[in-house]
């Protein structure tokens, strides 16, 4: 499960801490120039600790631990640009208490450690990560596509 606009709302925060220093409707996953990158990295730490978990993300999440579902986050989210990201998010995954069996970060290509841990499912937003692991041939879904609730990951998976 990746972490950014999958379990959380990452981009709404991306966009109210945006607007403090610019007018722009991107977010943060459009191309940014150099200085809307620059405000980002200035400002990651506050926007990746304000993102808050999507609706019934937590009672989905516990429900897969329930029936017996390993659950990963792989992101990449890493302390590249900012010493401070992995605390972050471990503080958030202890705030929220979330039950995962790993958290793995840095990860650029996500199918590698998706086939080394033999996963049979993979949930994320973004369109690149969904492409490769279907070349992979990895099931993922593409959060916020045609599933766009962590109620209808639920369903999805139970039909699975």
């Amino acid at each position: 499960i990746d972490i950014d606009d999958t379990l959380t709302n990452t981009d709404l925060e991306f966009k109210k801490v945006m607007s403090k220093y610019i007018n722009s409707d991107k977010g943060y996953k459009d191309k940014l120039t150099t200085l809307e990158y620059k405000i980002f990295l200035d400002n990651i730490e506050e926007i990746m600790s304000k993102a808050n978990l999507k609706e019934d993300a937590k009672d989905v999440l516990y429900e897969l631990k329930n029936l017996g579902h390993k659950l990963y986050i792989i992101t990449a989210r890493s302390n590249k640009f900012s010493k401070n990201i992995e605390d972050i998010t471990m503080n958030f995954i202890k705030k929220n208490n979330l039950k995962f069996d790993k958290i793995i970060f840095n990860q650029q290509k996500k199918s590698d450690i998706a086939k080394k841990l033999e996963l049979d499912l993979m949930i994320d937003d973004n369109i690149a990560v969904y492409n490769n692991m279907k070349e992979e041939n990895i099931n993922c879904i593409l959060f916020g596509d045609k599933i766009r609730t962590w109620k209808e990951v639920l369903d999805y998976i139970k039909r699975m």
